[in-house]
């Protein structure tokens, strides 16, 4: 009888614990983080080179799941995905003793965007990353990267 008094109790204390998760998300929650992520254009520039200015129409919400943007590299692709085309190319690229200039092999900017989707309390972050072409008739003056 000690036992089974014993083993009911354990189960009881084991429901409590986890019934008190408040963590722990709704059902389907991050299943709609994920497609949010998946399914809601953010990415569909992503593999082409951009070369225009303006803004990249990425989404702010999708079926209740916000999604807000932080831009690492603001001058270029802002927060909100507005585009401003750089004046100069990313990297001059030379070979290892300096002296031989390979055309156009890094003019292109990287840009990443950090993405947080957010729903019912529960957050995910994904990273984007962009390319963008230099404004035409820039310059390789300088070096940047």
């Amino acid at each position: 009888m000690k036992k089974l008094f014993n083993i009911i109790i354990i189960l009881v204390f084991a429901f409590l614990l986890v019934s008190c998760d408040k963590d722990q998300a709704p059902d389907g929650t991050f299943e709609l983080l994920m497609e949010a992520e998946d399914l809601s254009g953010m990415k569909s520039k992503i593999n082409t080179l951009i070369e225009k200015e303006g803004s990249l129409g990425l989404p702010t919400e999708y079926k209740g799941v916000k999604i807000t943007y932080k831009s690492r590299s603001p001058e270029i692709i802002s927060d909100d995905g507005v585009v401003t085309l750089p004046e100069e190319c990313w990297i001059e690229s030379r070979d290892q003793k300096g002296e031989k200039l390979f055309e156009n092999l890094n003019d292109n900017w990287p840009v990443v965007l950090d993405v947080e989707l957010s729903y019912n309390g529960m957050k995910r972050n994904a990273k984007l990353l962009f390319t963008v072409a230099p404004r035409v008739g820039f310059t390789c003056d300088k070096y940047k990267g």
